[in-house]
């Protein structure tokens, strides 16, 4: 009898030690989310309102396509480096045989996705400048779908609050963007959407990253 009780205590133990675990990872998680937030962020607004500085300052095409892939070079080596920290804990909580979040988070896919999509960008430069906006706000909205669905698969439960709101303030600009295009032509409407939406992801990326180590009960052993 006291075998199966001791194996009852050892099996709590262990739930208690796995439920542990995934809530300490799923925090470490939503830290790196929101480094994630604050840099995609930060190269929003150095591909929008800086290219668009550096082309008044005479710099030319070519310098604004050198800074703004740069720029969203030196993220995805931000991004990449941050989710690296976390990656391995994050698989332990994970079957082995579904290593999906691994792949979509890693080198292997964000790095030919990057070189993709500033081909494509580049591209429409040289050969149909008039549809660079078109373009831009597509790879957005595919950004914010890409972004969601590696949310459902990093948290087990339900993806944080901050999460939501910058994937939707994302898709929702995105959208608008592309209803305006056949509007407005001018730049204040969409410097208002795009302003906005990078400082919501910026709010989103300073809330996830400032949350505070979760606690855990300690378990009552019935001598207190």
């Amino acid at each position: 009898m006291m075998e199966n009780e001791a194996a009852d205590v050892s099996r709590d133990d262990m739930k208690s030690a796995v439920n542990r675990a995934i809530l300490l990872n799923e925090y470490l998680l939503r830290r790196a989310w929101g480094v994630l937030f604050i840099v995609v962020a930060l190269s929003m607004f150095l591909s929008i309102f800086g290219v668009a500085i550096l082309q008044v300052k005479s710099f030319g095409i070519p310098g604004s396509i050198t800074f703004a892939v740069t720029a969203s070079g030196c993220g995805l080596i931000v991004v990449l480096w941050t989710f690296k920290r976390v990656r391995y804990a994050a698989e332990i909580t994970r079957p082995e045989g579904d290593p999906a979040w691994s792949r979509l988070l890693g080198y292997r896919l964000l790095v030919p996705l990057w070189v993709v999509t500033n081909a494509a960008s580049v591209s429409t430069v040289v050969l149909a400048d008039a549809l660079l906006p078109m373009v831009f706000f597509l790879i957005h909205l595919g950004l914010a779908a890409y972004l969601y669905y590696a949310l459902r698969l990093s948290f087990s439960k339900n993806i944080p609050g901050e999460a939501n709101i910058a994937i939707g303030s994302l898709s929702l600009c995105s959208i608008a963007s592309l209803a305006l295009l056949s509007v407005s032509t001018g730049a204040g409407p969409y410097a208002l959407l795009w302003g906005a939406t990078i400082v919501a992801w910026i709010s989103c990326g300073v809330f996830a990253h400032s949350r505070p180590i979760p606690e855990f009960e300690e378990e009552r052993t019935g001598l207190e």
